[in-house]
């Protein structure tokens, strides 16, 4: 997953990412997943919101052109 790829949640919402996924802090030493879990966040915009989505979450509809 890439800045600018078209997703849609599991809400049938659609978005673009506007960034690369990051380790979430919960799965960071000292956060409450550590060390059983590990999942990636990116920042998404939304027809009226930004939210910050796993990657296991979305789907990806269309790739941004490289």
């Amino acid at each position: 997953m890439r800045i600018g790829d078209l997703i849609v949640d599991r809400d049938g919402q659609l978005g673009i990412i506007l960034t690369e996924p990051r380790l979430s802090e919960d799965c960071e030493p000292g956060g409450e997943a550590y060390p059983n879990e590990e999942y990636y966040l990116m920042d998404v915009q939304f027809p009226k919101w930004i939210e910050s989505v796993a990657t296991d979450e979305v789907e990806i509809i269309s790739y941004a052109r490289r």
